[in-house]
């Protein structure tokens, strides 16, 4: 087979990619895996090969619910002799539920012609609306509805080997026929997700909770009650259910600002400092007249602030509470350069680059494309190291604890070691060619293999002071969710000099986190400015 040639996969791959997670999971987990799942895999196991793709072929679709009519898979030749073994074993059951979701499976032709009181001048959704009263039994007499089951046990082995429950099957499909290309990783150290049972539940009912919430909100119902007397400290106590649990209280809290309950807002606030949960307490403190209250709260956000966001809110707050702290980002913007150009037709910063063009520079819209790209190739093998314990299957693209502390903290005498190696600009410079010609195409959140990136990575290493370059580097490890963003639009330069602009145009506004790296830049000696544009026209 030629390298262009399509890679076909084996006609029953979903059986072997089934098969491998099941013995993965069985291997690393067999401190968590309890009787649901051990009957799941012995009855599983015992089925005949065409039960076991036919299952699989409903269990990787989306819904409960399928008509056998519509089912015809050419590797199951003897679809009705698998059908009868998984309905005998209790895989699936056939006719025997009244949801109303079966009816979802029908045409409108299918259902007017089957229920004579419908119209079928009627949009799909009235008819809907009109069978909730109507006996699913009639539908039954003229079609055959299985519907799956064992699915709770399906969704817990999943969750246990991605991590989440929005993990694909499909990751291997997009693997194996070279879609992406993913980094070898030893598998000998991989580690498990969950330290334990409960964990891994929390994580399981969290995800439950959300669907649930979605739908509460969707039918418009009053979400308070619905959500009493959950176990919020429970699931905070877990590493991997936390990070849920926050974006969930986070989500509740603010349904209370929006519906005028500031107190339940307020409590649901507290379980949590994940930004914004302490900006919100102190715009909710100050709405109710509890001013000192907030002032303290803004106060120790700006003592220890979680991010660039949390610091400008509480250094503009607190501005306006009389507590005088420096106010930079509008002084930043008042004080900045600025050029004159005719108002563009597509994006301010492309006209921007065309400008100085014009002058006599070269350049490229950077922003965070640059940054990212040399810190993805300069720690390459810092970042897929599996000895951190963050790496746990083979589809991995990056480590799971890479928008944590924990990255850093686990991390900073490899990323230090790194970049004591590379002295100077030029092994800097061969460094990243080196990597970027042998993991060419291979995923990497940081990179974007595009044909600009290393001949730019290059002139900015020529011409940005090593020592900054560095520095910037490790500024980022050190919280990788805020700090790989915000980045200046250009980067420009000549034969003698270069510079960095965030391009402002006259209705555009300074970010928290570009004026964090603004200052940064400057701090360690980069050249960069905010540049205000100005429409001649």
């Amino acid at each position: 087979m030629s390298k262009n040639d399509p890679i076909i996969l084996p006609e029953k791959y979903y059986l072997d990619y089934f098969n491998y997670v099941l013995e993965f999971v069985e291997r690393q987990y067999d401190h968590i895996l309890d009787q649901p799942e051990h009957l799941f895999y012995q009855s599983f196991r015992s089925l005949s090969e065409q039960a076991q793709c036919l299952y699989l072929r409903f269990s990787n679709r989306r819904g409960d619910f399928f008509r056998i009519s519509k089912i015809a898979y050419a590797e199951i030749p003897n679809l009705h002799d698998a059908k009868d073994e998984l309905i005998h074993q209790g895989f699936i059951q056939i006719n025997e539920s009244n949801d109303l979701l079966q009816f979802r499976l029908f045409t409108k032709s299918e259902l007017t012609s089957c229920y004579e009181f419908l119209l079928a001048s009627q949009k799909k959704e009235d008819i809907m609306n009109e069978l909730t009263e109507v006996d699913i039994p009639i539908i039954h007499e003229k079609e055959e509805i299985a519907q799956v089951l064992k699915n709770e046990e399906v969704e817990f082995i999943k969750l246990l080997f991605f991590g989440h429950r929005g993990g694909r099957m499909t990751d291997f499909v997009i693997r194996d026929v070279g879609n992406v290309k993913i980094e070898k990783l030893d598998e000998s150290n991989f580690s498990p997700w969950f330290q334990s049972r409960e964990e891994a539940l929390s994580v399981m009912h969290l995800s439950q909770l959300k669907r649930m919430i979605y739908e509460i909100q969707e039918a418009n119902l009053p979400l308070e009650d619905y959500i009493e007397k959950m176990p919020w400290e429970i699931w905070l106590s877990y590493p991997r259910s936390a990070k849920s649990a926050e974006k969930l209280l986070l989500k509740i809290a603010y349904y209370f600002e929006q519906v005028q309950l500031p107190d339940q807002a307020l409590s649901y606030y507290s379980y949590t400092d994940r930004h914004p949960a302490r900006e919100r307490k102190v715009r909710l403190l100050d709405k109710q007249d509890r001013k000192q209250e907030a002032v303290e709260l803004a106060k120790r956000m700006l003592e220890e602030a979680a991010n660039a966001s949390e610091l400008t809110f509480a250094t503009d707050f607190l501005n306006r509470k009389g507590v005088r702290i420096d106010r930079s980002m509008t002084q930043r913007l008042k004080n900045a350069p600025s050029i004159s150009i005719t108002t563009p037709t597509g994006r301010v910063e492309n006209a921007v680059l065309e400008y100085f063009e014009n002058e006599g520079w070269d350049g490229i819209h950077a922003e965070n494309f640059l940054w990212r790209g040399l810190f993805g190739l300069v720690f390459w093998y810092v970042i897929f190291d599996t000895n951190h314990g963050s790496f746990h299957h083979p589809l991995q693209r990056q480590p799971s604890d890479l928008n944590d502390a924990a990255f850093f903290e686990s991390r900073q005498l490899l990323l230090e070691e790194q970049l004591k190696k590379l002295r100077t600009r030029k092994q800097m410079s061969a460094w990243i060619s080196s990597i970027h010609d042998e993991k060419y195409g291979v995923a990497n959140r940081f990179v974007v293999w595009h044909e600009a990136l290393l001949p730019a990575l290059k002139v900015m290493i020529e011409k940005v002071p090593l020592k900054g370059l560095k520095s910037v580097l490790i500024e980022m490890s050190k919280n990788m969710k805020e700090n790989s963003a915000g980045f200046p639009d250009l980067f420009i330069w000549s034969k003698m000099d270069y510079h960095f602009y965030e391009v402002k145009s006259p209705n555009d506004h300074l970010s928290a986190q570009q004026l964090f790296w603004l200052d940064f830049l400057a701090s360690v000696k980069i050249k960069s400015e905010v540049l205000r544009v100005n429409y001649t026209d």
